[in-house]
């Protein structure tokens, strides 16, 4: 069977003018659960937002005496994102992701847009492939998250490793939590709404992982399906599942993981 990308697509998703606030840009990701919103001026789509790009941008020099009600979609979003047509075959629109290494195209149609596939749209048609095992896609970790690393090392490894989940151990290396993306944007955000200006440069450095994770995270072992992880990552609606082999870390299976393996694999 040959899937289109307008079969899978979300037909109702968050847009908004550039020139609005950052704060009303996430209340917007909130009402419609996504970590990103649309940016028009004038009706034409002119950049993607999503909870990287504040992740990235906040907590820094240039916006810590900053409010989410000052700050504006523009200075965070990526302009000109890449879209994809509405009758295109989801296995392009995976490779296109993966090639440029984003979360989500712009559906198009006749020069419109009229929808917005994203990572987990793609990741849910690899619950089709009960015969490839979890150790065959999953991602080698080169370091693990503590509880009691700062938020800000947390930024800096997603960044350095490209990651958007990874799983928190504790002092005695026990698998205790996990940690997204969106966690650490939402903290940023909740930082610069609450701290005042003049104490934010010392209290960020206080910002823990411990503080912000999530517990209780989704494990797969090696000899799993990916059937089995794709249940499991949609159905605790997160980002990814940590792989564990005899009490021990081996790895993870994200989003990411599921749709490089739709682009590598046909669907018909």
């Amino acid at each position: 069977m040959v899937v289109s990308v307008e079969e899978i697509m979300l037909r109702d998703y968050p847009a908004i003018d550039k020139d609005e606030t950052l704060e009303q840009a996430t209340r917007l990701m909130e009402k419609y659960d996504l970590d990103r919103v649309l940016a028009f001026e004038k009706k034409r789509l002119v950049g993607i937002m999503t909870k990287k790009d504040i992740m990235i941008k906040l907590a820094t020099l240039s916006t810590r005496k900053l409010t989410p009600g000052r700050m504006h979609v523009s200075s965070f979003m990526t302009p000109d994102p890449i879209t994809v047509e509405a009758g295109a075959n989801v296995v392009d629109a995976a490779r296109k992701m993966v090639e440029h290494e984003i979360g989500s195209l712009p559906v198009v149609s006749s020069g419109d847009v009229i929808g917005l596939v994203t990572r987990r749209e793609i990741a849910q048609l690899a619950g089709e492939f009960h015969d490839v095992r979890v150790v065959d896609v999953m991602k080698f970790l080169p370091t693990i998250l503590r509880t009691t690393h700062r938020l800000l090392h947390a930024r800096q490894v997603f960044l350095q490793y490209n990651l958007i989940f990874s799983p928190v151990v504790d002092e005695d290396d026990k698998l205790v939590g996990y940690l997204t993306i969106d966690e650490i944007a939402d903290a940023f955000l909740a930082f610069h709404d609450i701290v005042p200006v003049r104490f934010r440069k010392e209290r960020i450095e206080h910002l823990l992982v411990d503080d912000v994770m999530r517990l209780r995270p989704p494990t797969l072992s090696v000899n799993d399906s990916v059937a089995e992880a794709v249940r499991k990552i949609l159905e605790r609606k997160t980002k990814g599942a940590v792989v564990v082999h005899e009490n021990r870390i081996v790895g993870i299976v994200t989003l990411n993981e599921l749709v490089r393996l739709v682009a590598l694999r046909s669907l018909n």
